[in-house]
C-alpha cells in the first residue's frame, strides 16, 4: 500500500506576516515557500491573511512602509508559482480581486485617523462543487463546504467576533473568554455563540433546517420567536442540533461527529442516512440537482463511504444497493446568460 505523503504544517502566522511585508530572512522565505509549495490551497490561506494584515493595519503604517507594494509581492510571487505549475486557473484573477480589495480600502483609510476607522466587511465564497478555507482576523480557521459564503467584520466589534453564515461551514475557533465567537445563520433567526471549540454548521438559505454538530468544546445556540424571546440551547460534544425553522422546534440526537464533518478532506460517508440527506450532500458536493420521479425512493436508507469518486461511481453503487436507476442530463439555461448545469432524474427500479 502506497504510503500517504505527510503534509508540511503552516508555518507561524508572525512568520508569515514577515513574509507578506518582505522582511522575511532567505531560510524564512524558503520554509513559507515550501509550505506554498505542498498544497495548492495554501496559496488561498496566504493571500487571505495578507487582505487581512493590510485592512486591520494599513492606517496605521502609511508613513512607515509601502503596504501595497508588499501585498503585490506576495501576489506576484504565488502567482509565478501557479503559472509555472498550470494548475490553478483562476489564481490570477484571485490576486486580482485581492489586489482590487485592498486598494479599495487603502483609499478608504488614506485620511482617516484611528478614532474613525469603521470596520470593513469581507466575504468569502465557496463556488459550487468546490470547498475552501480561510483564517479570521482572530486565528479561527473556517473551512467552507460548496456554495457557501462568510461574512465577518475587520476588525470585529470590541465585545465580541462576529460573522454570517450561509452554506456550510467548520469552525476551529481561538479561545477568547472576553470576546465570544458568533455565528449568524437564517437571516438572523438562529446564532450560534462560542468561546472556543470546533463545531460544524449547515444552514443553506432555503433548506428550512439547520444542523450544527459539535466536536469539541461547548456552544450555545439562541433562537429568536416571533414575540421576541430567545430561546437557548447548549450542546456537548458529539451532539447534534437540528432547527426546524417553520416550526421552531429544535431536535437533538448523539452522532459521530466524523460523519458530519468528513466532507473537510474531501470525503463522502453516510450512515444509515435518509436518502433525502444523502441527496442534498452529493447536490452540494458535485454542483448537481436531484429529480426524484417516485416519491417511495425518498424512504429509502444508505450507508457509504467514498473518497474521490466521480458521482457517476456513487450512482453506480445506489443502483446496486438501493435498486435505484439514474439518468444523468446537461441542461443549458434559456436565459442570456445561458447558464449550464447537470441534472441527475432518478427513477425506482423494483416497480
Amino acid at each position: 500500500m502506497e504510503e500517504q505523503r505527510k503534509h508540511i504544517e503552516e508555518p507561524e502566522t508572525s512568520l508569515l506576516l514577515l513574509y507578506i511585508g518582505g522582511k522575511a530572512s532567505a531560510e524564512e522565505c524558503a520554509i513559507v515557500e515550501s509550505w506554498l509549495h505542498d498544497k495548492e490551497e495554501n496559496e488561498q490561506t496566504l493571500l487571505q491573511i495578507a487582505r487581512i494584515y493590510h485592512v486591520q493595519y494599513t492606517h496605521r503604517r502609511i508613513e512607515q512602509r509601502d503596504p501595497l507594494k508588499a501585498f503585490e509581492k506576495v501576489q506576484e510571487r504565488v502567482r509565478q508559482r501557479v503559472w509555472k505549475k498550470n494548475i490553478y486557473r483562476f489564481s490570477t484573477v484571485a490576486a486580482c480581486l485581492a489586489v482590487g480589495f485592498f486598494l479599495s480600502t487603502l483609499l478608504s483609510w488614506w485620511n482617516t485617523t484611528d478614532s474613525e476607522v469603521k470596520a470593513q466587511m469581507v466575504t468569502v465564497r465557496s463556488n459550487p462543487g468546490m470547498r475552501t478555507s480561510c483564517n479570521l482576523p482572530d486565528g479561527t480557521v473556517a473551512y467552507l463546504n460548496s456554495g457557501s459564503t462568510l461574512i465577518y467584520p475587520v476588525p470585529y466589534d470590541n465585545d465580541k467576533r462576529a460573522v454570517t453564515l450561509d452554506g456550510e461551514g467548520y469552525f476551529k475557533v481561538t479561545h477568547d473568554p472576553k470576546k465570544p465567537f458568533i455565528v449568524n445563520v437564517a437571516d438572523g433567526k438562529m446564532r450560534v455563540k462560542v468561546l472556543g471549540t470546533e463545531f460544524n454548521l449547515q444552514a443553506y438559505l432555503g433548506e428550512g433546517q439547520i444542523e450544527t454538530t459539535l466536536v469539541s468544546g461547548k456552544v450555545n445556540i439562541e433562537t429568536e420567536k416571533e414575540n421576541g424571546t430567545v430561546v437557548r440551547q447548549e450542546l456537548s460534544p458529539s451532539m447534534k442540533a437540528t432547527y426546524i425553522l417553520s416550526t421552531g422546534k429544535m431536535n437533538m440526537e448523539i452522532v459521530n461527529p466524523v460523519y458530519e464533518t468528513a466532507w473537510i478532506e474531501g470525503k463522502l460517508m453516510f450512515y444509515n442516512s435518509p436518502l433525502p440527506e444523502v441527496l442534498r450532500d452529493l447536490s452540494y458536493f458535485y454542483n448537481v440537482k436531484f429529480e426524484v420521479k417516485d416519491p417511495l425512493i425518498k424512504s429509502y436508507y444508505f450507508t457509504g463511504t467514498f473518497i474521490d469518486k466521480q458521482l457517476s461511481q456513487i450512482l453506480d453503487y445506489l443502483q446496486i444497493s438501493s435498486g435505484i436507476d439514474y439518468k444523468i442530463r446537461q441542461i443549458t439555461g434559456d436565459d442570456s446568460k445561458g447558464i449550464n448545469y447537470t441534472v441527475v432524474e432518478l427513477t425506482n427500479k423494483r416497480k
